[in-house]
């Protein structure tokens, strides 16, 4: 059973607003990459916190619950395979709230790399939170089937 392609009216969205900064990235992955990223994702529960999907060159990332685009991710052939250059970040108030450009560049990689990709990523851990508030901010952002491909010390019976 193959899964279905994700397209712009897979899932009620909105534009991304005039309010967005542009950041400038060095990103590359494969064409068999490519091929995975462009089947992009529909929420299949209120858990899933994000609607992603290709059209053109732009990889778009909305959030499922309010529709809003926060980052446009442009990926453009290139001689080793696929070239990720430029992101834009909603700048919206009352849709995002970026921590820092870092943090987005993290976000949108860690989207990619764990959500679409099914790679191994440790959700990006923003430096001013402590550990109790990164657990309730990926929680926030990636809602109940948050993953974290991070490594942690198995406790067994008490003792590590």
């Amino acid at each position: 059973m193959s899964k279905q392609r994700a397209t712009a009216v897979s899932w009620p969205n909105k534009p991304m607003p005039d309010a967005r900064k542009e950041l400038l990235l060095d990103g590359q992955y494969t064409r068999e990459e490519f091929v995975t990223i462009s089947q992009g994702l529909v929420p299949q529960s209120p858990a899933d916190k994000w609607f992603i999907y290709l059209e053109g060159q732009w990889l778009y990332c909305h959030r499922s619950a309010s529709g809003s685009c926060i980052f446009q991710l442009q990926i453009t052939p290139s001689e080793e395979g696929y070239a990720a250059d430029l992101l834009l970040v909603n700048q919206a108030p009352g849709q995002y709230r970026s921590l820092s450009d870092e943090y987005d560049v993290a976000l949108v990689s860690y989207l990619i790399d764990a959500v679409l990709l099914g790679r191994f990523a440790p959700f990006p851990q923003p430096e001013q939170f402590s550990q109790e508030d990164h657990a309730k901010h990926q929680q926030h952002v990636m809602g109940q089937a948050a993953r974290d491909g991070g490594l942690s010390l198995r406790v067994v019976n008490g003792n590590r």
